[in-house]
């Protein structure tokens, strides 16, 4: 959340301020990825058109965007439809599972249902449930 001053005329429009129009491009373009691989795993459906988009991401240049766009990927070709899709992962395909709770993509899945405060915890290991 940023004041409207922080936006210029330019930026406005695809919701990209100031600080972050001065970035590099290949970076700004890497940030803009992971948000499109995390926005997948919130999806109802990932539709053919996604695991196509999905595949290019894979290809990517910067590692860290290829990793999670093929965890995504193949939680795609898995189960493409978000209803009990933990579940069946959980059932089924324990290692991917485990690779989504450790690169945190398995919160992008559930992120409607946790409390905003949750996201800024360090400590999940130590708290109880």
């Amino acid at each position: 959340m940023r004041a409207n001053e922080q936006f210029s005329g330019k930026g406005h429009k695809i919701h990209v301020c100031k600080r972050c129009q001065r970035l590099p491009r290949s970076e700004r373009k890497a940030i803009e990825d992971r948000e499109d691989i995390f926005g997948f795993m919130h999806q109802s459906h990932i539709s053919q058109k996604n695991v196509a988009r999905l595949e290019q991401l894979a290809k990517s240049e910067t590692a860290q965007v290829a990793s999670l766009a093929a965890i995504v990927l193949e939680v795609a070709r898995v189960t493409p439809y978000k209803r009990r899709r933990l579940k069946i992962l959980a059932r089924n395909h324990r290692d991917l599972l485990r690779r989504l709770d450790e690169t945190g993509l398995v919160f992008a899945h559930t992120w409607d249902r946790l409390p905003t405060e949750d996201f800024t915890r360090t400590d999940w290991e130590q708290t109880e449930s």
